[in-house]
């Protein structure tokens, strides 16, 4: 009996227990980040997240959401630290949910910041991450936003929203950002936001007690980086033949011309892409295949006859020459600034490992602004709609 209840109390030794609990009234959870190069000197703003303001239970207080907290310095680590001069609590970035870089840090180059994000042992890496475009990204985090009392709950979902249906967006956490950084021959593309409408307006919670909003972001283009800085904007166009030849478009709208000022409205349903890479006499060359499947979703031409089988043959044509259009678009953009955001290079790498050894080194500078590419495009239309050529009247 005597060695039983030894065994018990020493096995009791060995539990820890919660040993590195942390009690929530303790913390400030931080649900945004943005950082800022200003003067020579980092920036750092951390949202967080007001719980009362929040709570369903809560009495009216009139304060707002979330809390804005600044520090400035020399280093991150310094400003991170001035952070602490005004703060009650220890801030905790468990809970982060988006990353908003400067566009003049985003220039200058991501390395520092994502090494001192990597050395917190509290970060996850799930957060999204994008690049403030024409403000300050302090600015981002300052905005009020209407329907989710979160501003950085309605960014995040927006994004992936806009992701799936609208085309010239990506959705990039840290993880995803980490990996593009650290890949051989494909560069790392993150999207931009900015603040439509009125940017000061947009700061004050009158924001949000009308119909519409007086100020609010928005996602626009897609920043291709070389190496881990910024050099370029991809523009609306360019940005949807990205996402088509990184095989990451769920689903886009496409207008074609049908008169005077009117236009079919196409819904892309589905689009797989695939790369291939092939070396011939000494030099690389691409062939982009993208499959794509169509629906029509407005038709103000009355002249255009969808019961006609030749008449969706000569839509579905027009449809490949504009996707065609779009990813030629963007890969020309892309060699201009000699950065592979498509992964040319890396898909060159699997395939042709040894070719690839001899040409890595100037991969970016010589061979991908001269790499010939092919397209493969093919479109399907599959709904016209369910009652076909409608006879509805229309205005002279």
């Amino acid at each position: 009996m005597a060695s039983k209840t030894l065994i018990i109390l020493l096995a009791l030794l060995l539990l820890t227990g919660c040993w590195s609990r942390r009690e929530l009234n303790d913390m400030l959870i931080v649900l945004g980040l943005s950082i800022d190069w200003e003067d020579q000197e980092y920036l750092v703003s951390f949202q967080v997240v007001n719980p009362s303001e929040i709570s369903s239970q809560r009495t009216k207080q009139d304060q707002p959401p979330v809390t804005l907290f600044q520090g400035r310095g020399k280093t991150l680590f310094e400003a991170a630290r001035a952070l602490s001069a005004e703060a009650p609590r220890k801030f905790y970035l468990g809970h982060l949910e988006i990353f908003v870089i400067s566009e003049s840090l985003a220039r200058k180059g991501l390395h520092d910041f994502i090494d001192v994000l990597l050395r917190d042992n509290e970060t996850r890496m799930d957060f999204k991450v994008v690049v403030a475009r024409g403000t300050p990204a302090e600015n981002i985090l300052k905005i009020f936003t209407p329907i989710e009392k979160l501003p950085t709950r309605s960014m995040k979902q927006s994004l992936e929203t806009s992701e799936k249906n609208w085309a010239p967006t990506v959705s990039m956490n840290l993880d995803d950002v980490l990996n593009m950084l650290t890949r051989k021959g494909e560069e790392l593309a993150l999207t931009g936001i900015q603040i439509v409408g009125d940017p000061p307006k947009s700061k004050s919670k009158l924001n949000v007690q009308s119909f519409k909003p007086l100020g609010n972001f928005r996602y626009t283009g897609i920043a291709a980086f070389k190496s881990d800085k910024l050099v370029g904007w991809l523009n609306e166009e360019e940005s949807k033949g990205y996402s088509d030849v990184t095989n990451k478009l769920d689903s886009t709208s496409i207008s074609l011309a049908c008169g005077n000022h009117n236009y079919l409205g196409m819904e892309v349903t589905s689009s797989k892409s695939k790369i291939r890479m092939n070396v011939r006499e000494g030099k690389p060359e691409a062939r982009v295949r993208i499959r794509s499947e169509v629906t029509i979703v407005n038709r103000p031409c009355t002249d255009v006859d969808l019961t006609d089988p030749a008449t969706i043959q000569k839509l579905q044509k027009e449809l490949e020459q504009i996707i065609e259009s779009h990813a030629n678009s963007a890969i020309k953009r892309a060699k201009q600034w000699k950065t592979d955001i498509f992964g040319f290079g890396e898909r060159l790498a699997k395939t042709h490992p040894h070719y690839w050894e001899s040409v890595k080194t100037s991969w970016s500078d010589e061979y991908f602004p001269e790499l010939s590419v092919q397209y493969e495009i093919e479109v399907k239309i599959r709904k016209t709609g369910t009652i076909g050529n409608t006879k509805l009247k229309q205005s002279q």
